[in-house]
């Protein structure tokens, strides 16, 4: 006679599914160092160096081949400069030892109706010293700030948080190709220029493996990448080396962030599984995060090059639509067809990035 399973099986298996697949999200719901509208300022963290006798403390006032002007220890006013943009009601000044720098205030991007607004950050007087400083605080934070550290090499915990392990590898992503682009391009005057030795060794410690744990750790090269970053930061604040506001730099990164984007927004629409989505959508979330810390300093920084290329509008249409990107965070990550009745997460966030990823196109080639 065939023994009939108790009736309440069934019931038994989907309760410890959904307890399986809640616990796994669980690990999904921490957020990163940097908020979304709130951006910690750099200047009381970093005061602007006042400088010494017979030291350096502004770059040298040069006019490269796209006419942009140099920078120096900090923005010039506007009125001093022949065809420099007023400010507008979003940006208020800041005078201290005779320099001016721009106090964004919330509301500059976006919102109507009631919806949020990007928050801009406050930048340092220095330039780059803020864009280096938000870099090193999105990596350090995934080393040390998140619970259990860094992900992808963890030998058994590691397996059971796969949505924090993704999202962290897209953050490495991205970091990397900033700290690539930082080297090569925001730092040096033309080719002929020297590449900073502090740059060279944290774009090579950064290119060690994500899930590397012995010989050496993850942890250990990242660490060190991030204390040579540290380096080259003291480095802009003693006016020992610059970090140039010119608008062909600004185009190189944003070209190098519409590539990755691109590569990004193909993973969110390639058709794969239910256990390889939320692989997908965490990967493109931690990219996405990068992007949206760091384009809010350049936004500031660069305020006077997007005027002259006629795409501040542009840039603030970027931020809106990576801030939409950082508030789609389901507690579960589905899967279902793009007309079904639950949604497709990934086509949710595909929405957002894929317009990203034009608008830097359009940036790109101004």
């Amino acid at each position: 006679m065939a023994v009939r399973p108790p009736a309440f099986f069934p019931f038994l298996l989907i309760t410890l599914l959904l307890i399986f697949v809640a616990a796994k999200a669980g690990f999904a719901l921490q957020k990163p160092a940097l908020g979304l509208t709130e951006t910690p300022s750099t200047e009381q963290a970093h005061p602007a160096p006042q400088p010494s006798a017979g030291e350096k403390t502004a770059a040298p006032h040069e006019t490269p081949p796209d006419g942009a002007t140099q920078p120096h220890a900090g923005p010039a006013k506007s009125e001093g400069l022949p065809n420099a943009p007023q400010p507008g009601p979003g940006v208020k000044h800041a005078e201290t030892s005779g320099q001016v720098w721009h106090e964004a205030e919330q509301g500059e991007a976006h919102g109507e109706g009631g919806e949020e607004h990007v928050k801009l950050p406050e930048i340092s007087p220095i330039p780059g010293v803020t864009f280096v400083d938000t870099l090193i605080k999105l990596m350090e934070y995934e080393l040390h700030g998140r619970t259990l550290g860094w992900r992808p090499n963890d030998i058994i915990i590691g397996r059971l948080t796969d949505n924090i392990n993704n999202y962290q590898l897209g953050v490495l992503e991205a970091v990397r190709f900033t700290t690539l682009r930082l080297k090569d391009s925001l730092t040096r005057l033309g080719e002929a220029d020297t590449y900073d030795p502090d740059l060279e060794q944290a774009v090579n410690l950064f290119m060690n493996s994500a899930t590397s744990w012995w010989f050496p750790s993850a942890e250990s090269s990242y660490g060190q990448a991030i204390e040579h970053l540290k380096k080259f930061k003291t480095k802009l604040e003693k006016g020992q080396r610059n970090f140039y506001y010119r608008r062909d730099t600004l185009v190189a990164l944003l070209s190098t962030y519409k590539d990755q984007a691109g590569n990004v927004n193909r993973t969110l629409v390639m058709p794969v599984g239910w256990w390889q989505a939320d692989n997908r959508f965490y990967y493109a979330k931690g990219t996405a995060h990068v992007y949206f810390e760091l384009l809010k300093v350049c936004r500031v920084g660069f305020k006077n090059q997007l005027a002259t290329m006629h795409a501040t509008a542009i840039m603030d249409e970027v931020l809106h639509e990576l801030f939409i990107a950082e508030q789609i965070e389901p507690w579960i990550v589905l899967n279902c067809d793009y007309g079904g009745f639950f949604a497709n997460h990934r086509a949710n966030l595909n929405a957002p990035l894929s317009e990203v990823a034009h608008l830097l196109s359009e940036l790109s080639l101004l």
